[in-house]
């Protein structure tokens, strides 16, 4: 047995425990990177809530009402958690979804989008083209409340039609 480990033969287990060790870190570093991934994806929701929600407030113009939510989203969302997520090239968007009609009683279907994508690879020395890519969008939606500028006009355009005088029409402005 003695001649074995003189003849180059003794580094085995040093290999065998390299090689493991190697394997599982790739699966660990991947179940880190997935859970880091789910967890900007929850926040990432959470930030597309609160453009919805900035949205839907009041403001002077429907045009303040977009500017509003697209300042939430970009303070909270840009420059944040580029080692994670790579933001689409129309990642931001504000304003009516795809389901949307216009009309004075509907204002359902609106609010912000944010579109993203995540790389997860299972081996660290692995190439773009064999990660695991998710596209992935968070929507929010909500009823948007009419702008000062749409009460006004509602309310011009419905006094020549209201007779009594002193009524007032409440149409949620």
């Amino acid at each position: 047995m003695e001649n074995l480990r003189n003849k180059g033969i003794s580094g085995q287990a040093m290999i065998e425990f390299v090689l493991g060790m190697v394997l599982t870190f790739s699966f660990f570093f991947f179940y880190v990177k997935m859970c880091a991934a789910f967890a900007i994806g929850n926040y990432i929701h959470y930030a597309t809530f609160m453009a919805a929600r900035a949205y839907s407030s009041s403001a002077s113009t429907p045009d303040v009402q977009q500017e509003r939510a697209e300042e939430v989203l970009k303070k909270m969302l840009k420059g944040r958690f580029r080692s994670v997520i790579r933001e689409k090239p129309d990642g931001i968007r504000v304003g009516p979804g795809p389901y949307f009609e216009e009309g004075p009683q509907n204002r359902w279907n609106q609010g912000a989008t944010y579109s993203f994508s995540v790389d997860l690879a299972l081996y660290p020395w692995s190439t773009k083209g064999q990660s695991i890519k998710m596209d992935l969008t968070s929507e929010s939606w909500m009823l948007r409340n009419a702008s000062r500028k749409e009460c006004e006009d509602q309310k011009n355009s419905l006094k020549g039609s209201l007779n009594a005088p002193g009524l007032e029409w409440d149409n949620g402005c």
